[in-house]
């Protein structure tokens, strides 16, 4: 007979299962990590509708590179590295001594010429006269020709007489003849003496522009940068020798990303902290946005390159904006390639 089991040993099989509880500290770690995502998200899309800023800025300048017109040694060296100078300001002296002899001999030839010239201008004179003077014997002869002519023609002179005087003519004929080629013969040499004295005359320009250039000054006010320069060095033509930072040209490069570049504007007002000056922040105003860049680095290009990496990290692509301080602080000292920082509010 079959036993029905007892309500002690029923009441486990019919229990339904039971979930396990989620502990309350999880719930929340969850909802934080979605919240700091979500602020995450928050400042990194949002700030840049209103606020523009980068850490890729730099400042920059014009650097100068003075070479020499000439060649030569440098005789003396008249500025010190890191020397303030101002537009004028002597840099070095090469050696004036060829250049000076150069002259000399370029002014001997100038005299030369001249000579020649005056010779062929005394000629010339001359010659005129000769001229002239055959003129006056041809209308001489002419004449003498009409009236031995007439008497003939009377039959009071005999025919050699006609001929003799025929010849006469003829002669004078031939002398006004060659009297004038020796003046055009003669012009053309006083042409071409006067061209060589208007060529020693400009070798002599050369020549003393060349000795005029052996003093080097300074093209721009700025500082003297990385000076290597002594005396005894040999300077080449078109070599730089000495390296200025224009003191008048500074601006800051600041790279911003695309869609930030494309919001800017010139005239834009901004602000700039300089890690030279710490702590302050300097007015400043957008002077231009670059309308391009280069794909690749390049040895010469015109596009300027803005890497797209830093520290392993690729970066978008960023343009470079122009920034002038507006103004800029009486006495502040600026240093080329020295980092910066900029925010704006496009």
């Amino acid at each position: 007979m079959a036993t029905s089991p007892s309500p002690e040993t029923a009441a486990p099989e019919a229990a339904a299962p039971q979930k396990p509880e989620v502990p309350a500290s999880n719930s929340r770690f969850a909802r934080l990590v979605a919240v700091v995502i979500a602020l995450g998200v928050f400042l990194y899309f949002v700030p840049g509708l209103f606020i523009a800023y980068t850490e890729d800025a730099y400042v920059r300048s014009d650097f100068v590179a003075v070479a020499p017109e000439i060649s030569g040694i440098v005789e003396t060296v008249s500025v010190t590295d890191d020397q303030a100078v101002e537009v004028g300001t002597p840099l070095a002296i090469i050696d004036t001594r060829p250049f000076q002899l150069e002259v000399e001999l370029k002014q001997k030839q100038v005299e030369s010429a001249r000579a020649a010239a005056k010779v062929q201008k005394d000629t010339e004179a001359v010659l005129n006269a000769n001229l002239d003077a055959a003129k006056a014997g041809l209308t001489l002869a002419q004449r003498e020709y009409d009236r031995v002519a007439a008497l003939v023609k009377d039959q009071t002179l005999s025919q050699e007489m006609m001929d003799r005087t025929t010849d006469q003519r003829q002669a004078a004929s031939d002398k006004v003849e060659q009297a004038e080629a020796q003046v055009r013969v003669n012009s053309g040499e006083v042409t071409a003496a006067q061209a060589q004295v208007d060529i020693a005359q400009a070798q002599l320009a050369i020549a003393q522009y060349n000795l005029s250039r052996t003093r080097i000054t300074a093209p721009v006010k700025g500082y003297v940068t990385n000076l290597s320069l002594r005396p005894g060095a040999y300077a080449s033509e078109g070599t730089p020798l000495v390296g200025i930072v224009d003191d008048t040209q500074w601006r800051i490069i600041a790279n911003f990303k695309e869609y930030v570049a494309s919001d800017l504007k010139p005239g834009m007002r901004a602000w700039v902290w300089l890690d030279s000056h710490p702590w302050h922040l300097f007015p400043a105003r957008v002077a231009g946005i670059g309308r391009g860049i280069a794909r690749e680095q390049q040895a010469e290009r015109l596009l300027p390159y803005v890497a797209p990496t830093t520290d392993w990290i690729r970066l978008a692509r960023r343009m470079p904006v122009t920034l002038v301080l507006d103004p800029r602080p009486e006495g502040l000292p600026l240093f080329m390639g020295a980092d910066a920082r900029v925010v704006l509010f496009p």
